[in-house]
């Protein structure tokens, strides 16, 4: 029986304080343990949150042979997470590593990206702008976000005020997930950036690229992306078409009478504020519900200024 298999029999059985402390003397020298406590320090679960330890136990587990832990040291070196980012030390990992599956997928997707990729622009609206991007991933990219995802996927919920605890969303029907900084391997890190310089912003205010899949009768009725009172808003939203073979799904504007849907790889690129921060509600859209088949997007919300996911405390689906 693994570590992870007895932490999960002993939390199951309620004894919860044993399994922490079962991680935390097995952590002396069992790889497993050591990448479970990693996990724990970055999400600040069961302890403080603490990414210099979190970064000591990664290196400690690849250095005894955990190619997960040093998978997981690639992306947190690469995008900065508890350290200054280091893209060619993070890349020198994955090449460290390049017979797992995973770092491979990496490198050849990296290998395969052009410097500066051309785009193709309709432009849908130029007040609020709204703009139609062909090929902003490639097949391969957003087949690569497709499996990374797939596995994570959750029905999408919200936290209820009244109760603090999760509920279905009340305006999304659909099953979702987040690539956080310890999800955003160099891949999706280096699609994050693509589409910062898209839309001339800064990398550091996009919020976690965001995956949802709807299956039929599923939508996300009318909404604002701006946030109500929101110190940090929301100006833009950059939403990738991941696949094709669906039917429905449109990705509506009602207040501006436009209605769209992008080929697989294709962007919508939209404005959901003023400079000031002010919610601009022509904004509003919807995705209509799809008819057959399954609908697969990917989304980043962009705010004014740097943001920073909040971890402690949560998990990676908390």
């Amino acid at each position: 029986m693994g570590i992870m298999d007895e932490v999960e029999q002993l939390a199951r059985s309620g004894r919860l304080g044993e399994a922490v402390q079962l991680v935390g003397e097995r952590a002396r020298s069992d790889p497993d343990a050591m990448l479970i406590l990693a996990n724990w320090r970055l999400w600040g679960m069961y302890g403080p949150r603490d990414l210099a330890e979190a970064h000591r136990l990664l290196e400690a587990a690849a250095a005894a042979g955990s190619a997960e832990a040093a998978l997981q040291l690639a992306t947190l070196v690469n995008n900065g997470t508890g350290c200054r980012p280091d893209p060619d030390m993070a890349r020198g990992i994955l090449q460290q590593w390049r017979q797992e599956p995973h770092a491979a997928d990496q490198l050849d997707l990296l290998d395969a990206m052009p410097t500066h990729p051309d785009a193709d622009i309709e432009e849908l609206s130029a007040d609020p702008s709204i703009r139609l991007v062909r090929n902003l991933f490639s097949e391969a990219e957003c087949d690569y976000v497709l499996r990374r995802a797939g596995p994570e996927l959750r029905p999408s919920m919200i936290i209820d005020e009244a109760t603090g605890r999760p509920r279905p969303h009340p305006v999304r029907t659909s099953y979702s997930m987040n690539f956080g900084p310890p999800d955003e391997d160099l891949v999706i890190h280096a699609l994050n950036r693509r589409i910062a310089a898209l839309t001339g912003t800064e990398y550091a205010a996009g919020e976690p690229l965001h995956v949802l899949r709807y299956t039929p009768g599923q939508e996300f009725r009318p909404h604002l992306d701006a946030i109500p009172g929101a110190t940090n808003q929301r100006q833009w939203t950059a939403i990738v078409y991941l696949n094709a073979g669906f039917s429905g799904g449109e990705t509506d504007f009602p207040e501006l009478g436009i209605r769209t849907l992008g080929g697989k790889g294709d962007g919508l690129v939209f404005r959901n504020a003023s400079p000031d921060g002010a919610g601009d509600q022509r904004a509003r859209h919807a995705g209509l519900p799809v008819t057959s088949g399954e609908k697969w997007v990917a989304s980043r919300w962009i705010r004014q200024q740097p943001y920073e996911p909040e971890m402690a405390g949560g998990g990676p689906h908390g």
